[in-house]
């Protein structure tokens, strides 16, 4: 008797928990939803009262405490009042009730545990009809209410819609996105935010005076921190750092109990990510397993940690640790962007693997080998391209500031300016009797000066008056101009031709590289061409035009272009059976077309009113067919230019 006695004393009173007995009974108390507090308050002033409300946001920030405060204003009696007040009294019957949850008339549902439509029905719809016992509403609560099935949803939907005039709806859910679109637009809808750090912080504080327990500043912002803008998880990480410690919670005691890494090993982390280096990241997961910390942790700390230097480069927010600041003189922040993204799928990763450590140390380093800061990357090389241009020697006369303003000092302004030579007066100087010798590569590619030309004479034409048209005319009819460069041998000249065609005729350079060249003489050219390439044999000799002009402009005088098959004349094909090549750099560069063949007279024709089927075509698609062999043996150039015109080669 005496045990139960002690039981029953006010010292051995059943423990209630923080966020109980702290719980907000006015609307004035709740922390971090003002906007939606005030609209509640104006709405009972006002008397605007809906007939279903839908609160939604992340858990612990006050939905269910607020449905309550609802539920206290709708139906306080306190100070005589016979209609509904904002501010209730928190001391009549009905107010009392409500914060027990025993009011008859405010029904409080789970909706988790009552997902079935036989139980909606029974609790909600069968109800509903019936008057109030004692309240001036009666209002249903109906919490995670996106539990609900589907059914169920359907059988409140009308019940919803048009309840009677003393009942009203409140639904909390923490997935907005699950409640069907035909239920949340019968209802006011209202959007909790999560807590701030701050917020939380301040509220912690305050708690401890009351609870005379002696809080750290340092410690209440960590578990304002740990605990995600809820409130609640954050009252309940308080209750545990109380009974874990001695009267006294600092930031050690709450970091230990929590098993938060230490700042050092997070800035170990970082650093060795952001400079590649191994080995240290490896001695960084060995502490990790050596004292007992989770690894998946390591990633969500590290993970925050770049977080937190990324909205530094910004500007805001605060460093993670001492000294996180100067990662930002080593990396662009969209580097650190892209590994925070990272990290963050790396993280769900190993949730799901059965070696987490393992998991996630291979992980962070194909992350930490496989980034590359770009931006970081094209910021160097624009500064060593503007470092380089600035130390090209200009006279100090023709420097010039950034603004574009010239810089001119009285040394400058009183020396004499140097004569400025024209383009002509230098070419002289270069090719005079008495210059330096050149080698004799220098002496081939060497231009020589440019003859002047007799202009053509024309006939009379409408266009004569026309200077732009008579320009057109001479561009079109003048004959290519000679360097007049004299060399000794084709073989000097050999690669400036090939050096030429590559740069202005791509396509003439590639059928050039297929074919074996000889000299029989100084002005004459032998190309000599396998029977697979055929193809640029008469390739060359329909531009033989344009090989002529750029032996012209190399070698200074004319060569004769020899084409020739070894081993005989290759089959026919598409181009060489029907075409005549033009053999002089003022013939046309095109054969007339290939005639069509006559039709077969023997065949019947499909229909009389369509002439165009009686042509026989058979030698176009014989002479047409693809030639793997010839495709295989192509050059690179032809390859390409094959695949983006999906094309083939012929003969």
């Amino acid at each position: 008797m005496e045990m139960f006695e002690d039981s029953s004393s006010p010292a051995q009173k059943a423990y209630v928990s923080l966020a109980n007995k702290y719980r907000p009974q006015t609307f004035e108390e709740v922390v971090g939803q003002e906007s939606v507090s005030k609209t509640l308050m104006n709405a009972i002033k006002s008397g605007r009262i809906a007939h279903a409300y839908l609160f939604y946001g992340p858990r612990g920030c006050g939905k269910t405490t607020t449905a309550r405060l609802l539920a206290k204003a709708l139906n306080c009696t306190g100070g005589g009042n016979n209609k509904p007040t904002a501010s209730p009294c928190g001391k009549c019957p009905q107010c009392l009730e409500i914060a027990a949850s025993s009011d008859m008339d405010v029904l409080e549902l789970d909706a988790a545990s009552n997902t079935q439509v036989e139980r909606v029905r029974e609790a909600i719809i069968d109800t509903v009809a019936l008057a109030s016992g004692r309240d001036r509403y009666k209002v249903f609560i109906l919490d995670e209410v996106h539990m609900l099935s589907t059914s169920s949803f359907n059988a409140l939907l009308k019940t919803i819609e048009e309840p009677p005039a003393h009942v009203v709806f409140i639904l909390a859910t923490t997935e907005l996105h699950k409640v069907p679109l035909t239920i949340s637009s019968r209802c006011q809808t209202f959007r909790f935010k999560p807590i701030t750090e701050e917020e939380i912080t301040s509220h912690l504080l305050d708690l401890a005076g009351a609870e005379n327990i002696d809080l750290e500043e340092e410690a209440a912002a960590v578990i304002a921190k740990s605990a995600g803008g809820a409130l609640r998880d954050a009252l309940t990480i308080f209750d545990r750092a109380i009974s874990f410690s001695n009267g006294k919670v600092d930031k050690a005691l709450v970091s230990q109990m929590l098993g938060i890494l230490p700042q050092e090993l997070v800035k170990d982390s970082v650093e060795a990510v952001i400079r590649k280096d191994g080995a240290r990241l490896h001695g960084v997961f060995e502490k990790v397993k050596n004292e007992g910390f989770d690894s998946l942790s390591l990633l969500k700390d590290l993970k925050n940690a770049f977080g937190e230097i990324f909205y530094l480069s910004l500007n805001s927010g605060k460093e993670p640790y001492p000294g996180a600041k100067e990662i930002l003189a080593e990396c662009t922040p969209g580097h650190i962007a892209a590994l925070t993204r990272k990290i963050s799928k790396l993280t769900d990763e190993v949730k799901f693997s059965d070696t987490p450590a393992l998991a996630a140390e291979v992980g962070l380093f194909t992350i930490m080998q496989n980034s590359i800061d770009i931006d970081g990357l094209i910021s160097r090389l624009e500064a060593l391209e503007h470092s380089s241009v600035s130390s090209l020697s200009v006279p100090s006369a023709e420097k010039k500031s950034l603004n574009n303003q010239p810089v001119r000092t009285e040394a400058v302004q009183s020396a004499p300016k140097p004569a400025v030579k024209s383009f002509e007066e230098i070419k002289k100087e270069m090719f005079k009797a008495d210059a330096p010798a050149m080698p004799e590569a220098a002496k081939i590619l060497r231009p020589a000066a440019k003859t002047e030309t007799a202009a053509p004479s024309f006939s009379a034409s409408p266009f004569a008056a026309s200077p732009c048209a008579e320009q057109k005319v001479q561009e079109r009819t003048a004959e290519p101009q000679a360097n007049n460069i004299s060399f000794s041998s084709a073989m000097e000249v050999w690669p400036s031709f090939k050096q030429e065609l590559d740069k202005n005729y791509p396509f003439l350079y590639e059928g050039v590289l297929s074919a074996s060249v000889s000299f029989p003489a100084k002005d004459e050219w032998e190309f000599t061409f396998k029977p697979k390439d055929g193809f640029f044999k008469d390739t060359l000799q329909r531009r033989i035009a344009d090989l002529e002009k750029a032996a012209l402009k190399v070698c200074g005088q004319r060569i004769k272009f020899n084409f020739k098959i070894a081993g005989g004349v290759p089959k026919e094909d598409a181009f060489s059976s029907t075409r005549t090549p033009a053999t002089s750099a003022f013939a046309p560069k095109y054969s007339s077309p290939r005639p069509a063949a006559a039709p077969d007279k023997s065949k019947p024709a499909i229909s009389s009113e369509e002439p165009f089927v009686q042509g026989d075509f058979s030698a176009y698609a014989q002479n047409d067919a693809p030639s793997a062999e010839g495709t295989k043996d192509a050059g690179p150039k032809t390859l390409e230019i094959l695949d983006i015109f999906d094309g083939h080669i012929v003969g």
